[in-house]
């Protein structure tokens, strides 16, 4: 499939900042006009994470924290080691 060009590109501005964002497709300007969609630099400043949470997240985590996930999918493979041995138990008794 070949990319499809448009050979007039087409400007706008970003609603927020007033920035002017070409286009060289059409069929993502039509979808960026009716989004409204803004800038690359102004959806950075919207975002949900602030900078602190996410330096909170790249610190090392607690050894308490590491042995409750380590117990947590502990679980998980226990729990999903049962449900195959019941579902192998099911299929041997139709196969019999």
């Amino acid at each position: 499939m070949r990319k499809r060009t448009w050979p007039n590109r087409k400007n706008r501005k970003c609603p927020d900042c007033g920035k002017m964002l070409t286009y060289t497709r059409k069929d993502s300007f039509d979808r960026a006009v009716g989004n409204n969609s803004v800038c690359k630099s102004c959806a950075q400043l919207d975002r949900k994470v602030t900078l602190e949470t996410i330096e909170k997240m790249k610190q090392p985590k607690s050894k308490t924290h590491k042995k409750k996930i380590s117990q947590g999918m502990t679980l998980w493979w226990e729990h999903r080691k049962e449900q195959e041995v019941s579902n192998h138990k099911g299929i041997s008794k139709w196969q019999d």
